[in-house]
């Protein structure tokens, strides 16, 4: 197991450094809690296995319980890579962003949420499973047996998601920096 998990700059969460990460297999897919440093390396991993064409996505928060929802279709691997490259590091550390990839083809899906949770959805979770393995998070099959971030969370540790910045760009920037690539907003 991955021990001394770590925060991603935009969370915060007392209790954290006693975490490690995890990742649980379930009948569609896996979820999981995962170390800063690890998460893109998951992304990594499900990028170069995916079917293409694939699709990025963004949820930017607009108020308390509204995110708006922007997507980038129809992209090659290369260009999902490319995203990454460009924004990865903003989009992880990001603490108040959701963000995943998908494919168009298959379904298949991985989504970034808050408090370093993830979630990927797929009906052949073979396709994943040696890679995610690798990550150096403890795999179970028993939700039980993993404590996410997100359970640490209550009353009396409310943590908190803030936004942060990489070279004067935040999250925010991100739609407009590729709505020539066409990225563009979903209405729903």
């Amino acid at each position: 197991m991955d021990n001394g998990f770590v925060l991603c700059q935009g969370v915060d969460v007392d209790g954290a450094d006693r975490l490690g990460s995890y990742i649980v297999t379930e009948k569609d897919g896996f979820t999981g809690s995962l170390s800063a440093q690890l998460i893109p390396m998951a992304v990594d991993a499900f990028l170069k296995n995916v079917p293409e064409p694939v699709f990025f996505f963004l949820e930017l928060p607009e108020d308390v319980d509204d995110y708006a929802v922007y997507y980038l279709d129809n992209c090659t691997r290369e260009v999902a890579f490319a995203v990454m490259e460009r924004f990865g590091e903003l989009l992880v550390q990001d603490g108040v962003s959701r963000f995943g990839f998908g494919s168009n083809k298959t379904g298949d899906e991985l989504y970034i949420k808050d408090y370093q949770e993830f979630m990927l959805y797929t009906e052949k979770p073979g396709l994943y499973e040696k890679a995610l393995s690798k990550l150096g998070a403890e795999v179970t099959a028993d939700r039980k047996k993993a404590e996410f971030l997100g359970d640490l969370i209550s009353k009396k540790n409310e943590g908190t998601l803030t936004a942060v910045e990489f070279n004067g760009e935040t999250v925010f920037d991100i739609p407009t920096a590729l709505e020539d690539a066409g990225m563009y907003r979903s209405e729903n």
